[in-house]
């Protein structure tokens, strides 16, 4: 969705890797090196030292607005310190603990079928770049019956056409009817393989849970 709306496109490091949130085992007054979050930590335990279900809810709101969860180590390989300092020298901060699995040289050697996350906005980056008219510069138009799920729209440009956008918003499979006059020539890209997606073109789509798909219309 990001790549094919008009404005800014800002990417935040990492977030072109899947890089995640640090898990909740986290000792906020070891691991946590916001200011902010400690004091809100420490005034918590304060205030509700003597209430497990109190602190509990607490801690939940710590884990969801701690700003330092954008702020761990880039994560650039399965290496010490995720490649990020030398062997022997310590972060300033914790590397998040699936630096193994979730790092730069991993996404960018990806070969299967399926895209690696780096892969997927390259991709999304590259047809925003070559259909600027449309993505950047073109019309939009919601299309398709209101649903909490699907969210699709219409953008069109001045030399690239009309193209659609559909993405399901959801963690279930659900049929999206083709709103009547959206004819679609072709579903260039989606985010669940490298390929062309194998989807109808008229009547409905079955749509994957998350999927999110990006057709050349005719006209």
């Amino acid at each position: 969705m990001q790549t094919t709306l008009n404005g800014t496109l800002y990417i935040y490091q990492g977030e072109e890797l899947g890089m995640r949130n640090f898990p909740k085992s986290w000792d906020p007054l070891k691991d946590y090196k916001d200011i902010e979050a400690i004091n809100f930590w420490k005034k918590s335990l304060d205030l509700y030292g003597d209430s497990p279900k109190e602190l509990a809810k607490q801690r939940k709101v710590l884990e969801r607005k701690a700003r330092d969860h954008a702020r761990t180590p880039m994560q650039w390989n399965a290496g010490t310190n995720a490649g990020f300092t030398d062997e022997g020298v310590k972060p300033w901060m914790r590397v998040n603990d699936d630096y193994q699995e979730v790092n730069a040289e991993n996404q960018l050697s990806k070969e299967s079928e399926e895209l690696s996350v780096w892969q997927f906005w390259q991709r999304g980056l590259a047809n925003r770049k070559i259909h600027k008219d449309v993505f950047t510069y073109g019309d939009f138009e919601t299309v398709g019956p209101e649903s909490e799920e699907v969210f699709a729209y219409v953008r069109t440009g001045t030399e690239s056409g009309k193209w659609l956008i559909v993405l399901n918003f959801s963690g279930k499979e659900v049929d999206w009817p083709l709103p009547v006059g959206v004819k679609v020539e072709g579903w260039m890209a989606g985010n669940y393989s490298k390929g062309k997606p194998d989807k109808a073109m008229e009547m409905s789509i079955a749509l994957r849970p998350w999927e999110g798909l990006l057709g050349k219309c005719v006209g």
